[in-house]
């Protein structure tokens, strides 16, 4: 092992000549160590590798800002874009109550909805307008799926509306096809219309909207006449529900429902099973609740079929 280190020694230490021949002029030489070589040669190397990372490194820097400027022009674009659809929303529902106003329909903001569900689509409609009255630069990825999400709910509600008014100039002679006449179920009427005690155990009488069919789960659910849905899903005292406007100032509620088969904007005929029986949000037990409403005002379901 000392015989190859005093060799190596000896080896780096020797010197090289290093000749330099110009084209004119005399020649020169230089005498320089091995060790000087190869120093330089590592130099020149590291030289070369830094320089070339740095090219790297610069070359993608400005791929990505190239790229980076690019998703900013496309992001401007869809922003664009989604305002100009929400502008188109806005006027949409302006012509909406036009439309009603020269069919001499109900012009409400939320046509015959019971008075919970009216106060759930202001709190909708009020936090939609909240996100549609910031820029669209301030949104963070969240606030800019709830954007999308508000704009589809909006789209789905003027959609509804529109369909609600196809459906009642088509049927406008037909008013008898808007009553309901049926029974949303042929399960037993477990509680009626009017005040009843509480059946949560409450010892206080409490005023009861519609009629209470009990029956096994599962069990279908029909509408009780022709009309469009305005509304399915989560309410706050009926679980999963579901809103149809009949036209006419009538509109029937179903509620603890399960396996909903309809959605927002569908256009149902009397008989059609649109749900089946549950016992979701406030229950005691597997029922339908279902209520007549018209012209704003709730109705006894029994009024309205034998």
């Amino acid at each position: 092992m000392d015989k190859l280190i005093n060799s190596l020694e000896r080896w780096l230490g020797e010197r090289v000549d290093i000749l330099i021949m110009p084209r004119f002029g005399s020649s020169k030489k230089i005498k320089v160590r091995v060790l000087t070589v190869l120093v330089v040669l590592a130099l020149w190397l590291a030289v070369t590798v830094a320089g070339l990372y740095f090219c790297i490194r610069a070359y993608d820097y400005n791929i990505t800002k190239a790229d980076n400027r690019l998703m900013r022009v496309k992001m401007q674009l869809i922003s664009d874009e989604l305002e100009r659809g929400r502008k188109y929303l806005d006027l949409s529902r302006t012509t909406e109550m036009q439309m009603r106003q020269m069919l001499g329909m109900p012009g409400g903001k939320f046509v015959n909805m019971p008075k919970g569900w009216e106060e759930q689509q202001e709190k909708a409609d009020a936090r939609a307008k909240a996100l549609f009255g910031k820029d669209l630069k301030d949104f963070d990825t969240d606030e800019f799926e709830k954007y999308i999400d508000a704009l589809q709910d909006t789209a789905q509600t003027r959609l509804a509306a529109y369909q609600e008014i196809a459906w009642y100039y088509a049927n406008a002679r037909e008013g008898l096809h808007s009553t309901p006449s049926i029974r949303p179920s042929t399960a037993r009427i477990s509680s009626g219309f009017g005040y009843r005690l509480d059946p949560f155990g409450r010892r206080s009488s409490k005023r009861h909207a519609g009629l209470d069919f009990a029956g096994k789960p599962d069990s279908p659910i029909m509408a009780t006449a022709d009309g469009v849905v305005r509304h399915t899903g989560w309410v706050n005292g009926y679980g999963q529900a579901v809103l149809v406007d009949h036209g006419f100032g009538y509109s029937t509620l179903y509620g603890h429902t399960t396996d909903i088969r309809v959605k927002a904007g569908d256009v149902v005929k009397r008989g059609q099973i649109i749900a089946t029986m549950g016992s979701s949000g406030r229950s005691t037990g597997t029922h339908l609740h279902y209520e007549v409403w018209k012209d704003g005002q709730p109705v006894n379901p029994r009024n309205y079929f034998k």
